[in-house]
């Protein structure tokens, strides 16, 4: 028995009206009803869709239900890919990660303002009347917080204008272990509040490199401040200056609780924080590594990673001694 081909809803509509003694006008306008319903119907499934990946929002009106569309959703609309599957959950994906990429920075930011707001509250309540202490604890907690999330503004910023190309390098010519023990300053006293000792290992002589002193520092106050919030308290931690084939270094060293192979191939993402440190309240919002990295690359250089779980780990920023290619000369 021969097989039957199987109609397309417009052909089965166009059979059933064979005969019934409609015009051929009447046909093409019914056919054409029919159409606009198929068309109306795939517009509310693609609707839906986006209202699914969070790109549009149904609002009820006397007329009928009314979308606000995202700009991203009005151009998924006219994409044919919008509707394949496969894309469909890249899309999901995505709308997932923005949604907790602005769950992270709301969640760093929510916290100090409430420190900040809860200690100026205290400061202006007239039946509340601290101390000079009092006073001065208050001051720092909101100083403390106020730059805490000065800090985030700040991260989200320099991932912006680096990846804009808007960042400009101010070079010059120092020393890496001069560097290295300004980095040092910035951490230690956290480090010291924990009875964690930052090591200094460098050449007796000067290693002179060319770049940006104040992004480089900001660069490896990165790569300490991770091993100093990740590392046990009591643990030391290394930090080496070296220069190799026209290269300078500056190495960090931990003791902390390693990192697996899978986090390590994703640690210069963008808004990353690795397994084991999502637990840890301070644990920021996953930019400290990028920026490192631009800051790194915009010299010419590179970041490597050694880590073993349970034997800490070794970020090594690397950076051409005689400074950016092309950078102009001193």
């Amino acid at each position: 028995m021969p097989t039957q081909a199987k109609l397309s809803p417009l052909a089965g509509a166009a059979l059933a009206l064979v005969g019934t003694g409609v015009t051929a006008s009447d046909l093409v306008a019914r056919l054409a009803d029919n159409e606009a319903a198929v068309d109306e119907r795939a517009a509310q499934a693609r609707l839906d869709e986006l209202c699914a990946l969070g790109l549009a929002r149904a609002v009820p009106a006397e007329a009928g239900t009314m979308y606000h569309v995202t700009p991203l959703g009005e151009r998924l609309l006219h994409m044919s890919f919008a509707t394949d599957p496969r894309h469909v959950d890249l899309l999901a994906e995505i709308e997932q990660m923005r949604t907790e990429i602005l769950s992270t920075i709301a969640h760093e930011m929510r916290t100090p303002l409430t420190s900040v707001r809860t200690s100026v509250g205290l400061l202006l309540d007239p039946t509340v009347e601290p101390n000079s202490e009092q006073r001065r604890t208050l001051l720092e907690t909101i100083d403390r917080n106020a730059s805490r999330m000065q800090r985030v503004v700040g991260e989200v910023l320099d991932i912006a204008r680096f990846r804009a190309g808007r960042m400009q390098l101010q070079l010059r010519r120092f020393d890496a272990a001069e560097l290295a023990q300004s980095a040092i300053g910035s951490v230690a006293p956290l480090a010291a509040s924990r009875g964690q000792r930052i090591d200094l290992v460098a050449p007796s002589e000067p290693v002179p490199v060319f770049g940006d002193f104040l992004r480089l520092e900001q660069a490896l106050v990165n790569l300490l401040g991770n091993a100093e919030k990740y590392s046990p308290d009591g643990t030391p931690i290394r930090v080496t200056v070296a220069s190799s084939g026209g290269d300078v270094s500056w190495s960090v060293a931990d003791r902390g609780h390693g990192i697996t192979p899978d986090d390590q191939a994703r640690l210069f993402e963008r808004y990353f924080v690795a397994s084991h440190a999502r637990a840890d309240a301070t644990a920021g919002i996953g930019l400290g590594l990028p920026i490192a990295l631009l800051i790194v690359q915009a010299h010419g250089g590179r970041i490597d990673v050694e880590s073993r779980i349970g034997s800490g780990s070794t970020f090594r920023i690397i950076v051409p001694a005689a400074g950016p290619k092309g950078a102009p000369s001193e």
